[in-house]
């Protein structure tokens, strides 16, 4: 997991730059095109969630079994929103995305403590790892040139979201300002739309701390989901 961090983040503008000029390549043949899958759609996705916790040696009154608190998985939650898919006057494909997440994480802490023999491994901080976020992504959606494109449209996409924790937090996040309510993500996926009226989709959310907090935490997630057009709903 941490290998594959460093990667991401230090070819994620390279990424950008193939996707822009891939998506150059394929304005010129959309350009008459009538867009389809341009519109509001409404989405349910299932997710898998792990976050990662530096504590970088806070004190607290209270410190915790480095056993009980460690689970390096991914727990399972759900979103659901609503997002805009547009093209631009370039004939880039786009989509803005704002949603509600019920997130259960898994946590990996990157420092344990000891005082052996008397006492087992221990970290100094327990993070909350079930919580509920609001998030908003905008994502560039590059059309690949798979099958019959005029019914199918097969989306790489690549762009940045953010979540911003609504739910009550625990006190040990009122600890020396140790509180993380924004995560963020670079995402990267792919996405099939079925003729504009549905778009079954794949993300996996990369989180990246720019927060100032003495216990900087990220939140990965992988999505899965499925979005229906507004007009074919009402």
């Amino acid at each position: 997991m941490q290998i594959l961090k460093i990667v991401f983040k230090k070819h994620f503008l390279f990424l950008m730059l193939v996707f822009a000029a891939f998506g150059s390549v394929n304005a010129q043949s959309a350009k008459n095109k009538v867009h389809s899958d341009k519109g509001w759609s409404l989405f349910g996705a299932l997710t898998l969630n792990n976050q990662l916790v530096n504590d970088k040696g806070i004190t607290a009154p209270i410190n915790y079994l480095y056993s009980s608190v460690n689970n390096n998985v991914f727990k399972p939650g759900y979103s659901g929103g609503f997002r805009y898919d547009g093209v631009s006057k370039r004939n880039n494909y786009y989509s803005l995305s704002f949603a509600i997440n019920r997130v259960s994480a898994g946590t990996s802490y990157t420092n344990k403590y000891t005082l052996a023999p008397f006492l087992e491994d221990f970290t100094h901080f327990k993070a909350d790892n079930q919580f509920t976020t609001l998030s908003v992504a905008a994502h560039y959606k590059i059309l690949l040139p798979v099958n019959e494109m005029r019914k199918y449209k097969f989306y790489a996409v690549l762009g940045p979201s953010l979540d911003y924790k609504i739910s009550t937090i625990s006190a040990e996040h009122l600890i020396n300002g140790s509180g993380n309510r924004a995560f963020v993500n670079g995402d990267l996926g792919a996405e099939f739309d079925n003729k504009g009226h549905y778009a079954l989709y794949a993300h996996y959310k990369l989180g990246c701390n720019v927060a100032n907090s003495s216990v900087p935490t990220t939140l990965n997630r992988f999505e899965l989901g499925m979005s229906i057009k507004v007009k074919d709903l009402f």
